[in-house]
């Protein structure tokens, strides 16, 4: 993201909300943690503001098309690519719909396949500052704006904290086997076939999908056992990092949930997050999707060579070493 784009021309309406977005609230976690279903239902609830799959298509003619009327054509042509591609993401159940919402480091980030280093650093902070005016300035500032991408969990949250001293944070946590099994479902899936969702939206993934003999080697490392142990490594690191951040004390105004009790009481789970923002949240629009995926031998044993340097985090959270079935 960049101001050479056509929105360029309206830096003076969006620059000012730069210094003042409105309330923000970060939902963090490590990718395939269930932060896209909170943030699927959080969006649907019409409590927030949310940064959509339309957003990231309309990249930097997001003003530029609501000032001149185009906004509402640009989204009913981009639903139209939508319909005629997927119905839904292809790595979830999540609706694939100009509406849905999306992560910010698909418009704020530097592209490539995102994952295992941030979406936001000093360099990138300035285009999520911008995405945030941008959206102040387009839908106002009276409701929170959800702000999700996995990959800022955890190297970018003290840098995001001290962007923005009163955005509220929530944190979703996964016993790590259950995350590890759907990080290499997910992988390997996406590198087997073109995701179409994808395909529309992410720009790293298009050329990645472009590049044969990369995605091949991609492909046939993430079935490899160096591959599931690269992962499985890649979470710990997350965890034990994001669990440094909290014993430092510097910890913003934070919420921590287990996508294990969303699942088990999801309108309990609300409850707490509508207290902890100081929202009055109606009930979530449909009931939790659980991912019951089976854990494979090869995937058990990345995580067990590991299991003594995840007990910090299993012991903080309350895992048990292996999750019932």
């Amino acid at each position: 993201m960049s101001t050479l784009g056509p929105d360029a021309a309206y830096r003076d309406a969006w620059r000012p909300f730069e210094r003042d977005a409105g309330p923000l609230v970060f939902l963090v976690g490590c990718q395939r943690s269930g932060t896209t279903w909170l943030h699927l239902q959080l969006a649907r609830s019409g409590a927030f503001r949310f940064v959509s799959a339309y957003d990231v298509h309309a990249g930097e003619a997001l003003v530029h098309h609501h000032k001149h009327g185009l906004a509402a054509a640009a989204r009913a042509a981009f639903e139209a690519q939508l319909r005629g591609a997927a119905t839904d993401r292809g790595i979830d159940a999540i609706p694939a719909q100009a509406g849905t919402p999306e992560e910010y480091g698909l418009v704020t980030g530097d592209g490539g396949l995102r994952y295992d280093r941030p979406d936001t650093t000093a360099a990138t902070l300035p285009r999520l500052r911008e995405l945030c005016a941008k959206k102040a300035l387009l839908e106002g500032r009276e409701r929170p704006l959800l702000l999700k991408s996995p990959p800022d969990y955890p190297a970018a949250l003290p840098l995001l904290a001290e962007a923005w001293p009163q955005a509220n944070f929530i944190a979703m946590q996964r016993h790590p086997l259950h995350t590890l099994q759907s990080q290499v479902n997910a992988w390997r899936q996406m590198a087997l076939r073109p995701n179409a969702y994808l395909m529309l939206i992410d720009r790293g993934y298009r050329e990645f999908i472009a590049d044969a003999p990369r995605r091949m080697r991609q492909g046939l490392f993430l079935h490899s056992a160096a591959g599931i142990a690269w992962l499985a490594d890649s979470i710990l690191r997350a965890h034990l990092a994001f669990l440094q951040w909290l014993e430092a004390g510097a910890t913003p105004h934070l919420l921590t949930l287990r996508y294990e009790d969303l699942c088990a009481g999801q309108d309990a789970a609300f409850e707490r997050i509508g207290r902890f923002l100081g929202l009055a949240l109606p009930a979530p629009a449909q009931a939790p999707l659980p991912r019951a995926n089976a854990v494979a031998p090869d995937v058990l044993a990345a995580y067990e060579a590991l299991h003594d340097r995840f007990v910090p985090f299993l012991e903080r959270f309350g895992y048990d070493r292996v999750p019932a079935a």
